[in-house]
């Protein structure tokens, strides 16, 4: 199904107004991390499927509950954003991944200081939520996906090699 697109008077701005924290949340870390990509599998409870909201680069927001998904647009106003982790990126060009070897080459703390900042946007939207992002690496056709759900790993991904970092890494926080 095409994606319905949120302008003006639409009926569709309640879905919005029900998620209006998770997309400001999201496109304020999506902004501040300088990630590619961010997708979030919203925990709305266990009586209701979970709603799906994803930012791209240049792209408008879409957020997806059932089978319906929503474009928003950057000039549209979601809410207000919940409190997350300080997120200082590092440039691309610092970050090197090798996905043979399994080596990821960074400046000291920035793997750290993105996972911490992934995992309190996903800490921030509450329940199960489960947080995602690609980042820009060196090698434009190798980006750096993370994932993260509070309990659980956080797992580095880069072409179709996956790492779950130890437990209780970067913090347990």
């Amino acid at each position: 199904m095409p994606p319905v697109s949120i302008q003006g008077p639409d009926p569709n701005l309640q879905v919005l107004a029900r998620h209006a924290a998770a997309v400001a949340t999201v496109r304020t870390f999506a902004q501040a991390a300088r990630a590619e990509r961010v997708v979030v599998v919203l925990d709305v409870g266990e009586a209701s499927e979970p709603a799906l909201v994803e930012w791209a680069a240049g792209e408008p927001l879409r957020l997806t509950e059932g089978e319906t998904t929503h474009e928003i647009p950057d000039g549209v106003p979601a809410g207000r954003p919940l409190p997350l982790a300080d997120v200082r990126p590092p440039p691309p060009s610092s970050l090197s991944v090798d996905p043979v070897a399994g080596e990821f080459a960074c400046p000291v703390g920035a793997l750290a200081n993105l996972a911490t900042g992934l995992l309190s946007l996903a800490r921030a939207l509450g329940g199960r939520s489960v947080a995602t992002a690609d980042f820009a690496t060196r090698d434009p056709s190798l980006p750096l996906t993370i994932a993260a759900r509070p309990g659980e790993p956080i797992v580095l991904a880069v072409a179709d090699q996956q790492f779950e970092l130890p437990d209780g890494w970067p913090d347990d926080g």
